[in-house]
């Protein structure tokens, strides 16, 4: 708000006030011939701790290999709307803390030894992996190559121990995702939406600490890991639009799911029985899971105690509802062509939607006479 601003107004007055005359003997560089005049100088300076340049739009500059690492005690480096007239790698100095440049046409490189490093968002930019010497990187939290569509694999984890969010949705031409990352200990956060070309995840599943896992329309992608050990913490899995046929049987140890979209799977023909025994599961979509038959289930098994919202709109192949969940509050069935049965106490649905489902019969009478199809 309006405090921020004045805040932030004073802010750049009083460093304003450090040197008038050279922006190089300043703290922080926000304005573009401040940071040009200091890019464009070869000295070493340990006054310049943050550059953020926010430019209109696109706007070439000459940024040498060197010129951040001449900045001894730079910490946050943001560039917007700026493109690199030159070619070859820049360095980054190891102190850096924060690092944002959406658009990057440059290779990055690191020198050896440990990195300060919090923050790497690089969305949108052309890198083909991620900097060289990418590893003692023990404060790295955040790493951002969403939309990076030379990105062909993911980058190995192996130097970032205490990452906590990885985002490379949008990134068209991903193909594999390391192993590491899903042996991470301190993942929370993984995000790989609209990556059309991931065929490989790794078999196995076992970031405890994960929190959200976004595999929409990853197309390609058939098989969803195993998953060894329970993960307490990952609430909403979201598979809409993958080619996974089943999931596995240890399903199961997802044990705090309450939400998961598997709609427009095409492919998946069957559920595990061991997915009812997710306690917490309140919301499951099927819909449009074209060739999903059935569920291996018996009338008797443990079903679903927490469900309140069922979506099988669009199953075609799906001839009965064997049993419904005793807390179940709302059913979709839009267009079942061959759903032929569901049970008496579907009364007990406060919200039931089933039309279009032309084989749908009760002793002689059609839903409509039973349920409540408006």
């Amino acid at each position: 708000g309006m405090t921020y601003k004045l805040i932030q107004l004073m802010g750049m007055n009083i460093v304003k006030d450090e040197d008038r005359d050279d922006p190089i003997n300043r703290s922080r560089l926000w304005l573009r011939d401040d940071v040009l005049d200091v890019l464009s100088e070869d000295k070493e300076t340990k006054t310049v701790k943050a550059i953020v340049l926010q430019l209109p739009e696109p706007e070439d500059m000459h940024i040498g290999p060197d010129a951040f690492t001449k900045m001894k005690n730079l910490k946050l480096l943001i560039l917007l709307n700026v493109d690199n007239s030159i070619q070859g790698p820049i360095h980054l100095p190891n102190g850096l803390r924060w690092f944002e440049w959406p658009n990057c046409g440059s290779t990055l490189e690191f020198s050896h030894g440990p990195k300060k490093l919090v923050g790497l968002d690089m969305w949108n930019s052309k890198i083909k992996g991620a900097p060289r010497h990418f590893k003692d990187l023990q404060n790295l939290k955040f790493i951002n190559f969403s939309s990076c569509q030379s990105l062909v694999c993911t980058p190995n984890l192996d130097g970032t121990p205490n990452l906590k969010k990885l985002d490379l949705s949008w990134c068209k031409n991903l193909k594999r995702v390391h192993e590491l990352v899903a042996y991470h200990g301190k993942l929370q956060f993984l995000n790989l939406h609209s990556c059309s070309k991931l065929h490989h995840f790794p078999d196995v599943l076992r970031t405890k600490n994960l929190l959200f896992l976004n595999l929409d329309c990853c197309s390609k992608l058939q098989r969803f890991p195993d998953i060894l050990d329970k993960i307490k913490g990952l609430r909403r899995l979201s598979l809409t639009g993958t080619s996974i046929e089943e999931l596995p049987a240890s399903i199961e140890n997802l044990v705090s799911l309450k939400d998961i979209d598997l709609s427009h799977c095409k492919k998946l023909a069957i559920l595990p029985p061991s997915i009812y025994k997710l306690e917490n599961l309140g919301y499951l979509n099927l819909s449009n899971c074209s060739k999903l038959m059935k569920s291996r289930v018996s009338r008797e098994s443990f079903m679903f105690s927490s469900l309140i919202s069922l979506d099988v709109s669009g199953c075609h192949q799906l001839k009965e509802i064997l049993k419904i969940p005793r807390k179940l509050h709302a059913l979709k069935a839009i267009d079942c062509k061959s759903l032929s049965k569901i049970p008496s106490d579907i009364h007990h649905v406060e919200y039931a939607y089933l039309p279009l489902c032309p084989k749908l019969v009760n002793n002689g009478s059609t839903m409509n006479d039973l349920v409540n199809l408006e």
